[in-house]
């Protein structure tokens, strides 16, 4: 039986042109001087939404961004 992370798995395989990025490139994301907190956000979610194998809610992306 096929499941639906089955699935996941095989679409981001298929139709990733980036590389997958680990949970280590999540942590090192930090706010630069001249971005605004809404781009900073936008690119923490970017990365995390590579990390296809992490799971984490919106809290527990802004308890990591602090």
């Amino acid at each position: 039986m096929i499941t639906w992370a089955d699935l996941e798995k095989q679409f981001h395989k298929y139709f990733s042109s980036v590389h997958k990025k680990k949970i280590t490139n999540l942590v090192r994301l930090t706010q630069r001087n001249d971005e605004t907190v809404e781009s900073f956000v936008q690119r923490l979610r970017d990365v995390k939404n590579k990390c296809y194998s992490l799971v984490l809610d919106d809290r527990q992306l802004a308890d990591l961004a602090f």
